[in-house]
């Protein structure tokens, strides 16, 4: 038998271990804030492989690296990032697994059983997180177990990262680069249910605030009505959606109806039925193409805006303002001749029997910041099912979990040598 069909082997006899190891982690909340004891359990699982550990709290000053980031804290006291490293012999490429151990919140009350429960029930474990992403930490974790308990020596070096902050805008992974961190190319596990994604779109929130005049509504003609002004605004952006759908196009998302879009998603406006709003805020999620970086996605929507409010004899001397606010994941892309996206590829057909799914990612991924700031050829490639990612009950199907942990410990072999 060779190398990669023991560790397959060996993979799939770990089934069980697995899943116990992704509960135990589960159990483990990690909202933004409370992710210590959590990164804490994971690096005790990466001594397990005789790794060389790093823990620290990211800084504020990491995040410079980025000019575009947008901090949703400045302090992260009790929010280490965690690095584990396994030297190679010498001679080989190194790679990088990186992870995001941060979740949303678990929200009300639609959970079947607790959030932070790691059951484990019909091929299935649940849990917040499970599928975004912890499952691929551990997915890491038994790749590496793997290849170490088949007895063989790895080329290059390999380096597991498990970061916070991704749920907010990166501050993980920007901070791991800081810290000087590299490797010839990384993947990251995002639940892409078993596609390949070697581009990311970019993904960045925007505040626009819209001035009126307060009145009585008896005399409203005395005043100017912020929310009517603000509707306005909303048809143009919408049209610069639809226009954005129409011409921004990308081969890897032709399977997408609108992959680059806006959502409008909070309105704030007036205090009493009576009086005429003087004010109005709207906050929205702009998704943009792997094509474009931030400057000119931030020029076109300003240039949007500005220009519907020239329209207006009002707006065009009180000028609504756009603000770009509390999360920025940045696009990223590799080549489609890239040899790391062709050793997944080919590990993919060895596992599945069949061709991958090549796409580009439906939302933003640490990818960005690693080939943009780390210069780091960066694969997004993950289990699922990914429309769990978020919702009551969230789940990850340990099929898909074993499978992913194939593909990548059969590529770490490829990419590093033996």
């Amino acid at each position: 038998m060779n190398a990669k069909a023991r560790v397959l082997e060996i993979i799939e006899g770990n089934r069980d271990e697995a899943a116990g190891y992704l509960s135990g982690l589960l159990k483990h909340p990690s909202v933004m804030g409370s992710e210590e004891s959590a990164q804490r359990y994971y690096a005790e699982l990466l001594k397990l492989l005789d790794m060389e550990i790093d823990i620290w709290e990211p800084r504020a000053e990491d995040m410079k690296i980025n000019p575009d980031f947008m901090p949703a804290r400045d302090d992260y006291t009790g929010s280490p990032d965690v690095v584990g490293v396994l030297r190679g012999t010498g001679g080989g490429r190194s790679i990088l697994l990186n992870g995001h151990v941060d979740v949303v919140p678990a929200g009300g009350n639609d959970w079947t059983d607790d959030p932070w429960s790691g059951k484990i029930e019909d091929g299935k474990v649940y849990g917040r997180g499970a599928n975004d992403m912890k499952g691929a930490l551990i997915a890491y974790l038994m790749a590496m177990k793997a290849i170490k308990e088949a007895g063989i020596s790895l080329k290059g070096d390999v380096l597991i990262g498990s970061v916070i902050g991704e749920e907010t805008g990166g501050a993980g992974t920007l901070s791991l680069i800081n810290r000087g961190y590299k490797a010839d190319g990384a993947i990251i596990s995002e639940p892409s249910d078993l596609r390949v994604c070697p581009v990311s779109m970019g993904v960045i929130w925007f505040r626009v605030r819209v001035r009126g005049l307060m009145a009585h509504a008896a005399t409203s003609y005395l005043g100017v009505n912020a929310i009517s002004k603000a509707a306005m605004l909303i048809q143009e952006i919408d049209a610069y959606e639809e226009r954005m759908i129409r011409d921004k196009k990308h081969p890897l998302y032709s399977h997408h109806p609108s992959p680059f879009s806006i959502n409008i998603g909070i309105i704030k406006g007036g205090v009493f039925p009576t009086s005429v709003p003087d004010e109005v805020i709207l906050e929205a999620r702009m998704s943009f193409s792997p094509d474009d970086d931030i400057a000119m996605v931030k020029k076109e929507l300003e240039e949007t805006i500005h220009k519907a409010a020239m329209k207006d004899e009002w707006l065009k001397d009180h000028l609504p303002e756009v603000e770009w606010y509390g999360f920025c994941l940045n696009s990223g892309s590799v080549p489609m001749d890239n040899p790391l996206l062709g050793a997944i590829l080919d590990n993919f057909k060895l596992v599945k029997e069949k061709e991958a799914e090549v796409i580009g990612t439906p939302w933003g991924t640490d990818a960005g910041a690693l080939i943009r700031y780390g210069n780091i050829p960066t694969i997004v490639f993950g289990p699922g099912p990914g429309g769990m990612a978020h919702k009551a009950d969230e789940y990850i199907d340990i099929d898909m979990l074993q499978d992913t942990t194939k593909v990548i410990a059969a590529t770490i072999l490829d990419w590093c040598g033996h």
